[in-house]
This record gives structure tokens, C-alpha cells and sequence, in this order.
């Protein structure tokens, strides 16, 4: 490679560019150093306010029907009709099922014939018992003469009292075949088709459900019934007095059932097996929206408001230690706050420890600021959802 001579020239030359490229970086630096900085993040916040609650307790309970029954053949045959499509809504005393009479009205007409011979027996042997009562008096037959007749006579009034009875069973099983609502309610679906035979050994013939009023069965530990008893005013004097305090019911879509209950009954002893007591309500259901063996949320309510502090729902979140909330200080900071919730009031929540009447705290933006951040808070003007 042959040797390469710079001149000064070109000492020079280089120098100056290295020297212009340095000036022009640091320029670059300055113009950085010297960019505003970015706004505080904007935030929508809600402040903590006292309000006037009514305290509630709720527990799992399931539906169930004052009456139901299973609809079972009194006596056999075959299924001769069926009156009424599943499903229908019957009356008292409609009739459902029809099963072939024949036989029991041959056997009632024959009851009415045995009847009728027993009878006529009896009005001979009656006769027989007079006529020898007046030769006994005379002395024309024997005291064991007599006596024989009387015999006779009772036997034959036996009869009589026998076959009426039989009469009685006879139109009872001609009743039989006609089976008859025993409430209004709404029928299920029928197990048997019509020309089968059923009677009181095959199984139901459906189930009959009334509809309304309805029960619902829940249970509360015993902790839970202290406080009943303390908060609610609750306690079995209540019930059989009529005066118990109104529960409601969240029904499994999330919405509130529009009617109120009472509470109408109260086990006297606690679940050994389970450490509860079995509570159950009544509800008229007259829009018999109410389905047996639906699952509920039974809502009681103390009788009583009180005033309490609560917060958006929309405020709080939730790590391993607990439910928090973060709040705006004065300086507009954020803060984190650790807080004890009451119960859960529409969409806010009852808060027992933590926050102060007034807190601001953050309801929209909470995924944008952090602990220690300053931010722009903006008062929220009507409830937010959680962000």
C-alpha cells in the first residue's frame, strides 16, 4: 500500500468538521433539555359522601311451593283420557285424568243390589222377632226360641250397615276414576299415555305446583341471626306477632323482584350438622314470575336508616391485601388507601374504615397514575363505571 501524505490543508479541513458535527450535537442536547414537560394526567374523581341507608344482610335461598303434590291413581285401569294439555293452569276441582269407569259402575250397581237385599232380609227378620216377642209374652215359645230370632234379626241389621259401607266404598271408587285438581296450581308433564294402565302402585301421573303464594327457604349462621336479631329487630316473637321486617329478592338475572315478603317462620334449634338456622319467607307471587327450585339472593333490611359514608363502587379495587381505593391529596398526589367495606348499595359501596367525608377519590382513569403521581382531577359528574 503506498505511503499517503496529508497536507496541512487537509489537517485543517478535518478538524473543522469534526469540530462543526460536535457543535451541532450539542445543540441538539439543548434543544431536549430545554422541551416542556407533559401535563399531569387527567382524571375523573368522586368525592366520599354521607348518606342515608337502610342496612341489609343477604343470603342464598331457593323458591318453593306452598303446595305441591304428586297426582297418584286411586284405583286401577287404564288411562281412559287425559283432560288437560301439560302444563295448563287448572282450577280447584278441574278435571285432569279420566280412567275407565266400567267396572266400578257395575260394582256400584251391584252394591245398591246387595243394599237392597240386606234391607228387605232385615224388615223380614224384623217381623220374625216381633211376632215371636208377642208369643213369648203369651207363652207360646220358648225364651231360646225367642232369642234365636233376635239373633236373626241383628244379624240381618248387620248386613245392612255392611252393605251400605260397601255402597259407600263402591261410590268412592267410581269417584276415583275422575282425577280432580285438589288446588289450583299448574299441572307438569304427564307420565303416562292415555291406555295404559295406572293405579296406586305405578307412579304419579304428573305433579301439580301451585303457583302463588310461594316460600323461600334459606339458611343464616348463627352470627348472622345475632345480628339479625340486633339490626333488624328479628327475633320469633315478630313472626308469630305478623310484624316481622319486609325481605326482598334479587332474582338470578340480576334484577330485584318488584314484590316485598315477610318472613314467616324460624327453626327453633340450630343445624347441628351445619351451624345454621333454617328461615323460610312467603311472597304472594301474583305475577307468578316465581318458579320452585329457583336460586335467589334473599335481601333483609333493617327497618331502620342510618347515616353512613359511601363510595362509587367504580372507586374500589382489590389486590392480595384487600379492597383500596386511591385518592387526590390536596397537593394533587395520588394516594393509595387501604379501606374496610359495609355492604354494597346500588352501585356504591358502605365504607366502615378509611376514607374521610370528602376524599376525592379516583373513579376514571385509574389505569393511567399510580401512587405518588401528580394528576389533573376532574370531579366526575355522575357515577363511573370501573376503569
Amino acid at each position: 500500500m503506498p505511503f499517503v501524505r496529508f497536507s496541512p490543508f487537509s489537517r485543517s479541513f478535518a478538524l473543522a468538521v469534526v469540530t462543526s458535527a460536535l457543535l451541532v450535537g450539542c445543540s441538539d442536547d439543548s434543544k431536549k433539555q430545554a422541551a416542556p414537560a407533559a401535563p399531569p394526567p387527567s382524571v375523573s374523581v368522586a368525592k366520599v359522601v354521607k348518606q342515608d341507608i337502610r342496612q341489609s344482610a343477604r343470603f342464598v335461598g331457593q323458591i318453593a311451593a306452598v303446595d305441591q303434590v304428586d297426582l297418584v291413581a286411586r284405583v286401577s285401569g287404564f288411562l281412559e283420557e287425559k283432560a288437560v294439555p301439560d302444563g295448563s293452569i287448572v282450577k280447584k276441582d278441574d278435571l285432569l285424568f279420566t280412567i275407565e269407569k266400567a267396572q266400578y259402575q257395575a260394582a256400584l250397581t251391584k252394591a245398591k243390589a246387595d243394599l237392597a237385599s240386606a234391607k228387605a232380609d232385615a224388615a223380614l227378620k224384623a217381623a220374625d222377632e216381633k211376632r215371636d216377642k208377642d208369643l213369648l209374652e203369651k207363652g207360646h215359645v220358648s225364651e231360646a226360641a225367642y232369642e234365636a230370632t233376635l239373633a236373626q234379626k241383628q244379624q240381618a241389621e248387620a248386613s245392612v250397615e255392611a252393605a251400605q259401607s260397601g255402597l259407600q266404598q263402591a261410590e268412592l271408587n267410581l269417584s276415583y276414576t275422575d282425577v280432580k285438581a285438589p288446588f289450583p296450581g299448574q299441572i307438569g308433564k304427564t307420565t303416562y299415555s292415555v291406555g295404559e294402565v295406572v293405579g296406586p302402585t305405578t307412579d304419579a301421573l304428573a305433579k301439580l305446583i301451585r303457583l302463588a303464594p310461594v316460600y323461600v327457604n334459606f339458611s343464616v349462621s348463627e352470627a348472622q341471626y345475632l345480628n339479625a336479631v340486633k339490626t333488624h329487630g328479628l327475633n320469633p316473637a315478630d313472626i308469630s306477632a305478623d310484624e316481622s321486617p319486609d325481605i326482598s329478592l334479587v332474582l338470578p338475572n340480576g334484577q330485584t323482584y318488584g314484590e316485598k315478603g315477610k318472613i314467616v317462620y324460624i327453626d327453633n334449634q340450630v343445624d347441628a350438622t351445619t351451624g345454621t338456622i333454617s328461615f323460610r319467607g312467603q311472597f304472594a307471587n301474583s305475577d307468578t314470575k316465581l318458579l320452585s327450585g329457583t336460586y335467589v339472593t334473599v335481601v333483609l333490611e333493617a327497618p331502620q336508616t342510618e347515616t353512613a359514608l359511601v363510595v362509587p363502587q367504580a372507586a374500589i379495587q382489590r389486590d392480595q391485601q384487600g379492597a383500596f381505593a386511591l385518592s387526590v391529596t390536596a397537593d394533587k398526589k395520588v394516594q393509595q388507601t387501604y379501606v374496610e367495606l359495609g355492604q354494597q348499595i346500588d352501585t356504591n359501596f358502605v365504607v366502615n374504615k378509611g376514607l374521610d367525608e370528602g376524599t376525592e377519590v379516583i373513579v376514571e382513569g385509574l389505569q393511567k397514575v399510580r401512587p405518588g403521581v401528580e394528576v389533573d382531577p376532574v370531579l366526575a359528574s355522575k357515577p363511573a363505571e370501573k376503569s
